[in-house]
C-alpha cells in the first residue's frame, strides 16, 4: 500500500496485486463494501492519519477511483469543507452525475466505487478487438483519454462528423486490461458504437480526420 500526501486535504492511494492478496480482496470487493473491503479502507485513513496527520473522521469526503490494471487500483481521497464543493470539482474534472456525495461513515464509502472496478475478467474478456465511441464534445473526448491513459495501449484515430467526435480504438496491447472496464469508463463519457469495417470505412470518406494517429496520446499531453 502507498499512501501519498497531495496537500492537506487530499491523500493518494495505490493499491496493487500484493496489498489485495495479502488481504484476500478482489478489486469487485471494493465495489460493494464487503467487510474486508471495509477494514482495507479503515487501515488505509489509520495509516494516513499515522503518516501525515490526514484526519477524515466526521468530514466528508470525495473518492476517486482509477483501476490501473484488473487487479490494482488508484484511490485519491479528498477532504471537502463544504458538500457542495464536490459537485463543483465533479464539473472541473468532467465527471458525471452518478458519482455521489460521501456522507456516510468510513465503512460505507468503498460501495461509491462500483462504477469504477469489476471483478478480475476471464482470459477471453481482456481486450482483443476494436472499439468505436461517439463524443458529444473534444473535452469528453479528451477527460476519456485522461481516463484510460493507463489501461489502454493501441492505436488510435480522431474523426469528426456531424459535429460529433468519434474515436476508433485498435485492439488493446495491454491483455491485462479488463474491456468491461474499459468501456464503462469511456461509457462515461461518450457513447459506444458498431466498429465495423463498413463505419470505419464511412467515416474515412466522409468525416474529418483530426487525428490519423496516438490520438489519445496526443489528447492528454497536448490538450
Amino acid at each position: 500500500m502507498k499512501i501519498e500526501k497531495i496537500s492537506d486535504t487530499q491523500i493518494r492511494v495505490t493499491l496493487n496485486h500484493s496489498d489485495l492478496q495479502n488481504r484476500d480482496i478482489k478489486i469487485g470487493e471494493l465495489a460493494y463494501g464487503s467487510t474486508k473491503a471495509q477494514a482495507l479502507f479503515r487501515d488505509m485513513m489509520a495509516k494516513a492519519y499515522e503518516d501525515f496527520g490526514f484526519e477524515a473522521e466526521n468530514v466528508p469526503l470525495m473518492i476517486e477511483a482509477v483501476p490501473l490494471s484488473t487487479d490494482s487500483i488508484m484511490i485519491v481521497v479528498t477532504k471537502v469543507d463544504d458538500p457542495n464543493q464536490i459537485e463543483e470539482r465533479l464539473e472541473a474534472i468532467g465527471e458525471r452525475p452518478t458519482h455521489r456525495t460521501f456522507k456516510e461513515s468510513l465503512e460505507n464509502k468503498l460501495s461509491d466505487l462500483q462504477a469504477l472496478a469489476k471483478e478480475t475478467p476471464k482470459a477471453s474478456n481482456t481486450a482483443s478487438h476494436t472499439l468505436m465511441y461517439t463524443f458529444k464534445n473534444l473535452e469528453d473526448v479528451t477527460h476519456a483519454s485522461c481516463y484510460i491513459q493507463h489501461l489502454y495501449f493501441g492505436e488510435t484515430t480522431l474523426y469528426k462528423y456531424d459535429n460529433q467526435y468519434f474515436m476508433i480504438l485498435e485492439p488493446n496491447k495491454n491483455k491485462k486490461t479488463n474491456t468491461d472496464i474499459l468501456k464503462s469508463m469511456l461509457s462515461e463519457f461518450g457513447e459506444e458504437g458498431t466498429a465495423s469495417d463498413l463505419n470505419e470505412t464511412f467515416l474515412k470518406e466522409h468525416a474529418k480526420v483530426l487525428i490519423a494517429s496516438n490520438a489519445l496520446d496526443i489528447l492528454v499531453h497536448y490538450l
